[in-house]
């Protein structure tokens, strides 16, 4: 295997098909990609973290062959995102310690749902914080994330924040929702539908014409509501730290 170098991001997405996930996951200024038939990798700087991450996409089989190759390349404890199934082809002094999830895309706005005038811009950072805390302790965006442009949310006849998404779009033309959330005690009134669509929606009327987001590989529910409003299940990664151990 002899990997071909890409130098730009336009390079990468060619050698992806315009993937929905290259095309998110670019926001990330790229450092430097490689491809090979059947799987393309790159690495960009996190503009916020300042730090590399490795993305790939192919059949896990190929994209474990090409990380073998590129471990020389790569960083000490570099962080990856790769298909689910990688880790099982990466060479035997090679491991990932990592967590799975899946990548989702609508392509269209979602269809209409119930209360979607009630989802408005949210300026409590305490309230999301204490929403947040409760419904859903492992957020992947927080009140003061550098990503999150704005959040909004549904607060409830008492006027308490029920339910909350963030905006962490980045990347021209591609909207990307994070930490969906909603009260345990208002579970099951489709407030999760509710602000999923409003938020999406919005980022459709405002020029986007991809929306994303990731779900951790355990969330049933959210599985549910995100196949309710048409996201695409468009990958499965694992994603964590590459751990490269003496070759004997």
């Amino acid at each position: 295997m002899s990997p071909t170098p890409l130098t730009s991001a336009a390079e990468v997405l060619v050698a992806t098909g315009h993937d929905p996930f290259a095309r998110a996951s670019l926001r990330r200024p790229v450092a430097r990609g490689w491809v090979v038939e059947g799987a393309t990798a790159w690495v960009g700087t996190d503009l916020h973290e300042h730090v590399p991450y490795l993305s790939a996409l192919g059949a896990p089989q190929t994209v474990g062959a090409l990380i073998g190759e590129l471990v020389p390349e790569l960083a000490p404890d570099q962080r990856v995102t790769l298909p689910r199934g990688t880790p099982a082809w990466l060479p035997a002094w090679v491991g990932l310690q990592g967590t799975d999830w899946d990548f989702r895309s609508l392509a269209a706005p979602p269809p209409p749902q119930p209360r979607e005038q009630d989802v408005l811009p949210l300026h409590d950072d305490d309230a999301v914080a204490a929403l947040l805390a409760t419904a859903s302790p492992t957020a992947s965006a927080l009140p003061g994330d550098p990503r999150v442009a704005r959040w909004f949310g549904v607060r409830g006849p008492d006027g308490a924040l029920v339910a909350c998404a963030a905006d962490t779009s980045s990347t021209a033309g591609v909207g990307h929702l994070s930490s969906i959330a909603v009260d345990p005690a208002v579970r099951g009134q489709g407030l999760g539908r509710t602000v999923t669509a409003a938020l999406a929606r919005l980022l459709f009327d405002e020029g986007c014409d991809l929306v994303t987001l990731g779900m951790y590989a355990t969330n049933t529910a959210g599985r549910a509501l995100y196949d309710a409003l048409g996201l695409t299940d468009d990958h499965r990664f694992t994603s964590g730290r590459l751990l490269v151990r003496s070759r004997w």
